[in-house]
């Protein structure tokens, strides 16, 4: 365990001393900065409106963030050759890519925590200050995020960076419109597309069962049952990815 957290802990200070992140981070800010203006040119709930572009934006920066870190988590120690003195060590392949993957998860929950301070600050200057459900959000934001780096982890032990962010931005996209695909192929004439639609819902990841932004922006009551299963669904996901990803790396030739 102690290897594993100092692969961990390397792999977040390396990231923290990325520039490409505090572009990302700084950007983002900026995004929830001129959200908060749109309070003078919407119509309607002004207020519900802020909160949403806020909220979706910090979605969708932490999501790149996780893929951008992801896809080439591997393949920088390999292109360094850093991966063999690693592996000279007392140090498994699994517990590489675990040590690694945590790393970055780390990397994603304080980069997530710095953008709901902020969140925090800005809109409870203007605004009330946030309810409970939008730090729940957040933690569910965590746990989707999770399962994402686990599948960016997996495409980069046997891809290049190129590849690996292709894979996962489709992942990513298709992800999001599971139930899209679902309905549209439910309602299509042909049986194969019908099996295809099923086959992708069931097998590829459904991110929008995280999701508790319409919640968080209009203030609903917590749903504890999705939250529960939820969890659940995206801990037993990341670890099968995960798995998958250990397993492909441990037959690999880093020759």
């Amino acid at each position: 365990m102690i290897r594993i957290w100092a692969l961990a802990t390397t792999t977040f200070r390396e990231a923290v001393r990325d520039r490409v992140l505090y572009s990302i981070l700084i950007f983002t800010v900026g995004l929830i900065a001129i959200s908060l203006s749109l309070q003078e040119i919407t119509v309607g709930d002004q207020d519900k409106v802020v909160r949403s572009v806020a909220q979706g934006g910090i979605d969708l920066m932490v999501s790149i963030i996780a893929m951008f870190l992801g896809v080439s988590l591997v393949w920088k120690e390999v292109e360094r050759k850093t991966i063999y003195t690693i592996l000279s060590k007392p140090v498994s392949r699994w517990m590489f890519i675990l040590g690694k993957y945590l790393g970055m998860v780390l990397t994603l929950v304080v980069e997530l925590a710095i953008l709901m301070a902020i969140y925090t600050l800005l809109i409870g200057t203007q605004q009330d200050m946030p309810s409970a459900v939008v730090y729940v959000s957040a933690g569910m934001l965590i746990v989707e995020l999770m399962l994402l780096a686990a599948w960016a982890t997996l495409f980069s032990t046997y891809s290049s960076p190129m590849m690996a962010g292709f894979f996962t931005i489709a992942i990513f996209i298709i992800g999001h419109l599971a139930d899209d695909i679902w309905r549209f192929g439910q309602q299509a004439e042909s049986l194969a597309v019908q099996q295809m639609s099923e086959v992708i819902y069931w097998v590829l990841p459904n991110f929008e069962v995280f999701s508790l932004r319409v919640h968080a922006v209009h203030d609903h009551p917590i749903p504890w049952e999705q939250v529960t299963g939820a969890i659940a669904y995206g801990g037993l996901y990341t670890t099968a990815v995960l798995a998958l990803a250990m397993l492909i790396f441990s037959q690999r030739d880093l020759r």
